[in-house]
């Protein structure tokens, strides 16, 4: 009697979610950082400023009160994405789908926001 060769049977490897995760997390942090570099780059709302040497102490270059609470809205919601990329089994697409959307609402209302404080009002010709 001849012997039969064990049986192998190969290991399914989970490359499928992992993939799915670079696929978003990847794109989503991206914009995630552009969005935070395009909020701290755009003007802030300045105090008017008097032509003296040395200047007052309240007198900079703006206000980042405005710009702050988006920052950490753009990164708490990454961390809620990359949080559901490894949490969430069964409907991944949908949950980061809006998730991801979610993340691209707040940086257009932050832009508004922003751009909305920055602006000085009429401009007065004497």
């Amino acid at each position: 009697m001849a012997k039969a060769a064990p049986v192998v049977t190969p290991t399914p490897t989970p490359a499928g979610p992992a993939r799915s995760n670079v696929l978003w997390l990847l794109p989503s942090g991206l914009f995630a950082l552009a969005a935070i570099g395009i909020l701290w780059a755009l003007p802030r709302p300045a105090s008017a400023c008097i032509a003296i040497y040395p200047a007052p102490e309240n007198c900079g270059a703006g206000d980042t009160s405005v710009v702050i609470p988006f920052l950490v809205l753009i990164v708490f919601a990454y961390a809620a994405i990359v949080a559901c990329a490894v949490l969430v089994t069964r409907p991944r697409g949908v949950v980061l789908g809006i998730l991801t959307g979610v993340l691209a609402l707040l940086f257009l209302i932050g832009l508004a926001t922003v751009l909305a404080a920055a602006d000085p009002g009429p401009i007065y010709y004497y």
